[in-house]
């Protein structure tokens, strides 16, 4: 997999080596086959029961980007790095627990590794540091308060112009460089008695490296921003309208509780009180994950009630746009120009509708996306939803209070051992199904053209199958290609095994239409019943969708609710 060449295509990002940061590194732009390493790093893991409190524990994980993304976002692929009491960071600073680690990617950088089936000596580095906001201004020497005068690590702007100004374009905005970090630390640490010096604390150890600093790490997390921040602060801000207008706080629940999410959300219905929509915090008390599922149909849910000019229903449309945009695999150019007008026209309708409320610190994150974008690809491949799913082994462990680090250490030492001895290329896993010849399907003739093989051989047709984790099973939804700027969607009808290789066979549906105030694509079976084939690594966008309706009306028109923006290439 290593090996496998990639192909740039001008004007598209799928995958940093699309971005700019990858073109001019001194390192990636030569050696093309470098180490493309991504830190995670996250403080506080609470894996201990009871006595969490003085048991939280850090870790550092990584993954190697130059894999492709189905494949990275398996946990058997994230990997632990470091591990270590998160009171150790008070007690001896992040440096200190950095500096072996620092050592050995310096090793890395200057003198490689020789891997005997590589000629070349193989280099790496840093690429990217991704985790919450709160773990990289520790990790990277900045204030830990978001109501200091400077809580950006990406620019010097005041906090009290986050209310106002919602551009990177604002000449007021100045973007941090390396030269002008690099003099904000001398100052520092001229001076002890300084707390800080336009937001920086101290110098980040990782700065060292030859081939890394801290002012070109443009990683952003859409799972923090906006997933566990700005969405659920305004969505909470729309149910209390919804409430005001519309319904009572039992029917708002009650639509939300009884609503049909589809087999593959059902996992991730949202579990919302009546208690949490009302009252002043700023969430709804939901993960990352149920928030998800609950904005994505929050169209579909509540559009037969609101108007199609309602201000407070295209605020909610312009989040699932941005939020669509930022959880795609492949953006153009001009998509983040798009994005950019997005955010501008999204702030700025939330100041005319909430004119007391205060934009929150995420909101202003949000601007920097776009250049984020353009600089290490899609942002999708930086959010921490699967280094977080990590956690789950250490948490499942032996309630050991004996020297926490070293005992979950060895057992993840040992289970990755595990894995690595019984690795194959294609991780899937098959449920229950019957061996068929091909003769016996009615899109007999067309697999045994994409296998190459005679229309006698026998073949496993199975029920279900996990490909890397995702799940495929008859009647779910897959998106084939995009054509004439429109998604071509294809509902399953039968799953195919032949040796390593998977098919999907199913019937190709009509997309009529993109439904702006249900934010989802209006679909119909076709009359001709044209039938489609399609290896399962040909899929460019590889998660399922669900066929959907409308909440309680007698309307029967079926949806397909889109997870990310769908772009020709």
């Amino acid at each position: 997999m290593f090996k496998l060449g990639y192909i740039p295509k001008e004007g598209v990002y799928a995958d940093l080596r699309d971005a700019i940061h990858f073109k001019e590194s001194p390192l990636f732009s030569l050696q093309k086959d470098a180490l493309q390493i991504q830190l995670f790093d996250f403080e506080t893991a609470n894996v201990l029961g009871p006595k969490k409190g003085l048991h939280k524990l850090g870790a550092i994980y990584f993954t190697l980007r130059n894999f492709s993304p189905i494949f990275n976002s398996s946990l058997l692929n994230i990997h632990l790095c470091a591990l270590f009491h998160a009171q150790d960071i008070k007690r001896y600073s992040f440096n200190l627990i950095l500096e072996p680690l620092v050592n050995d990617l310096k090793v890395l950088e200057t003198e490689g590794l020789k891997i005997p089936t590589f000629e070349p000596v193989i280099y790496g580095t840093v690429v990217q540091v991704t985790g919450d906001n709160l773990g990289l201004h520790g990790l990277f020497g900045f204030v830990e308060s978001f109501g200091a005068r400077y809580c950006c690590r990406f620019c010097l702007l005041e906090k009290h112009s986050f209310q106002t100004i919602f551009s990177e374009d604002h000449p007021e905005v100045v973007l941090r460089t390396e030269d002008e970090h690099a003099q904000h630390c001398q100052t520092v640490q001229a001076d002890p008695r300084l707390p800080h010096v336009y937001g920086v604390k101290r110098v980040c150890l990782l700065n060292s490296l030859q081939y890394f600093n801290m002012a070109n790490n443009f990683s952003v997390d859409m799972m923090h921003d906006i997933l566990e921040g700005v969405g659920q602060f305004e969505v909470k801000l729309i149910l209390k309208y919804i409430h005001s207008n519309f319904l009572s706080t039992e029917q708002v629940a009650g639509r939300i509780h009884a609503y049909d999410y589809g087999f593959n959300q059902q996992r991730n219905r949202p579990p919302l009180s009546t208690d949490k929509m009302l009252d002043g915090s700023n969430d709804l008390g939901l993960t990352a994950i149920q928030f998800w599922c609950l904005l994505r149909n929050m169209p579909l849910l509540f559009g037969d009630l609101i108007q199609t000019d309602d201000k407070h229903w295209h605020l909610l449309l312009l989040l699932l746009h941005i939020v669509s945009i930022v959880n795609s695999p492949v953006l153009s150019e001009g998509m983040t120009m798009y994005l950019k007008h997005l955010i501008i026209d999204h702030h700025r309708l939330f100041k005319q509708l909430f004119p007391k409320i205060n934009l929150l610190p995420k909101h202003h994150f949000m601007i920097h996306y776009p250049r984020s974008i353009r600089h290490i690809g899609p942002i999708l491949h930086t959010w921490c939803m699967r280094y977080e799913a990590k956690h789950s082994f250490f948490k499942k462990q032996l309630k050991s209070f004996k020297n926490i680090t070293k005992t979950l250490a060895k057992k993840h030492q040992s289970y990755m051992a595990m894995y690595h001895e019984s690795f194959g290329k294609e991780r899937f896993s098959v449920g229950p199904g019957k061996m068929v010849t091909l003769c016996e399907l009615k899109e007999g003739v067309a697999i045994a053209a994409k296998f190459g093989i005679v229309s006698t051989t026998s073949v496993f047709s199975a029920k279900w199958i996990k490909y890397y984790g995702t799940e495929y099973r008859p009647d779910f939804i897959i998106c084939t290609e995009v054509a004439c700027g429109m998604p071509v969607f294809c509902k399953i009808q039968t799953i195919v095994v032949k040796d390593d290789s998977v098919l999907l066979c199913g019937k190709l549906m009509e997309t009529m239409c993109f439904d702006d105030h249900y934010h989802a694509f209006k679909v119909k079976l076709r009359p001709d019943n044209v039938g489609k084939v399609l290896h399962i690594n040909d899929l460019l966008y590889f998660k399922p969708f669900d066929v959907q309706m409308k909440y309680g009306t007698t309307d029967t028109a079926l949806y397909v609710v889109p997870y990310c923006h769908f772009m020709q290439t």
